[in-house]
Order: C-alpha cells, then structure tokens, then sequence
C-alpha cells in the first residue's frame, strides 16, 4: 500500500505599517489595513487553516485589541521588521545588508515593542522582503526566536541583502553561520513556496503570493510544482507556504483577491483525495517537524 504524501501547509500575512514616504510597502490607513488582517484571517479559519500574522511593531500596537481575538481563534502571531519603518528612522535599507550590532538592536528593540502590546515576546519571524545576511539566524535564536518564514528560493537581489539562489525549497532547521545552507541550529525556516523556473518580468521568482496573479496562472502551477519537487527529492517534511500582505480588501466577496483566496481553498480541497493535507501556523509546524525527526531518529537507534 501506498503511503500517502503529508503535506503542511502555512497561510502567512505581512502586516506592515502604514505607508510613509521612504517605505511604500504598506497599507494607506490603519483601517484598511485592519479590514484586510480580519478579512484574510476570517476566510481561512472558517476554511479550518488557522493563519500566521506577521506584524510590524505599529500594527502589533495598533491592532490589539482585533489580534488577541485572532490569536483566541487559532492564529499565530508573530514579528515582522520593515527597517525602513522603525520609529527610530535611523536605518535606511533591508536586513540583510545591516552589519550584526545593527540587526540584533533592530530585531530586539521591535520585539519589546510587539511585547509592550501583545504581552509576550514573539518566536516567529518574518524580514521584509526576505532579506537576511549570514548573521541573521544566529541573532534570531539569541534573540528567543525558534521559526520563521525567511528564505526565499530563487529569489536574488544582492542591493538589499537577499540571496537565495542555492537554498533549499523545503522546511529546514539552519545553520548558525550561513544562510543558505541546513544545519543543526534548532530553529526552523519555512521558505515561501516558489518557482524559479518561473519568473515575472521583474526576474522575481513564481511564488505563492495570494495578490501576486490568478490563480490558473499563477498558483495552480506552482502549487503542482512544488508537490512535484517533495516527491523527486524525497522531502522528509513538506510545506506548502502562501503570502500577502495587510492591503487587499480580503473582507470583501467581490474583491479579486478575496476570489483568488476561495479558489485557492478549494483546489487544496481537491487535493485531499491524493494527499494528506495538514492546516496549520508557523509554530504548529514547528511542532511536528520537531516529533518527526524524534521519531526518525528514534527508528535509526
């Protein structure tokens, strides 16, 4: 008998500040932005696929009150660092390029600031455009964090600190020294499901971003990739891991991105009847990642 394919699969939001000047990224008022957080959170739960919400300290501060309702319903809460947007306005480009004083002062001062609001300090983190040097996932494990959703395969732009050429497509524990490489550093990275053999014009690689395209051309495919590659390179855990961020109006059945998210639900619906699909956050996934490789470990002894 066959043993079917598990597969885990991760739907995580950036939630960034709101928009200024030097940073664009984010939503243009604190109210679309909160329609989006609920909107999106509110469709996957009722989906049973309880989400990762990662915050910018502003948001995290902003929205309280909306995030611990979301956090009793299942999501997770973790940190998201725009530095273009830290309050202190003291940095002017991507994690990644920052020197190691500058990235562990950074990451720590907006983890006390997600503490100040939510009243724990976060474990899950998320760089704004994935961006990350060498350094990085030794800060973060000093710093308390134990996952994260950084990598981002294929994706490569050296200007603001990101190089992902070489990393593994599947979840990972890292090591402390080299970014792209696996190791035994017990903190757990869930790239961003990609596909570089696919490329926007921009050379950015095909990746599950819910607002990036439709979902025939877009995600049906890298979807079927990526399960394609669990299976020719025997993946011993597997991930599928969706994005977007806090500015798609997600409350509203009639937005495009609303529809391409209920399209997306129902073909991972379908593939229920070839795969065992696992609903889950950021630190769920930890979780069994974890108890597998105590049970494979177990076996070899």
């Amino acid at each position: 008998m066959t043993t079917r394919l598990t597969i885990h699969v991760l739907f995580t939001l950036d939630c960034e500040s709101i928009a200024i000047r030097i940073a664009k990224e984010g939503p243009r008022t604190w109210e679309q932005s909160a329609r989006a957080i609920e909107g999106y959170a509110n469709r996957l739960l009722r989906a049973g696929y309880p989400p990762t919400l990662f915050l910018a300290p502003q948001c995290a501060v902003e929205h309280t009150p909306l995030l611990e309702e979301l956090a009793e319903r299942g999501a997770e809460l973790g940190l998201y660092v725009n530095p273009l947007q830290a309050e202190s306005g003291s940095y002017r480009n991507f994690p990644g390029t920052l020197s190691p004083e500058a990235q562990r002062r950074l990451i720590d001062e907006s983890a006390e600031r997600f503490a100040d609001a939510i009243g724990v300090r976060p474990r899950s983190f998320r760089p704004c455009k994935h961006s990350a040097s060498d350094d990085t996932y030794r800060l973060l494990y000093e710093l308390g964090f134990r996952q994260g959703s950084i990598a981002q395969p294929g994706f490569v732009l050296p200007r603001i600190g990101v190089d992902w050429e070489h990393v593994s497509h599947h979840p990972r524990y890292v090591d402390s020294a080299n970014r792209e490489r696996s190791g035994e550093l017990p903190l757990l990275d869930v790239p961003v499901t990609t596909d570089p053999d696919q490329r926007h014009i921009t050379n950015l690689p095909y990746e599950l971003r819910i607002d990036a395209g439709t979902f025939e051309a877009l995600h049906q495919p890298v979807i079927d990739r990526a399960i394609e590659r669990m299976i020719e390179d025997a993946a011993s855990f597997c991930a599928l891991c969706f994005t977007s961020d806090n500015r798609p109006a997600y409350d509203n059945d009639d937005d495009k991105h609303s529809r391409t998210l209920e399209a997306i639900l129902d073909y991972l619906e379908a593939l229920r009847e070839r795969y065992d699909l696992v609903p889950t956050t950021l630190a769920g996934a930890h979780d069994r990642f974890r108890a597998a490789r105590h049970t494979l470990r177990a076996a070899q002894e």
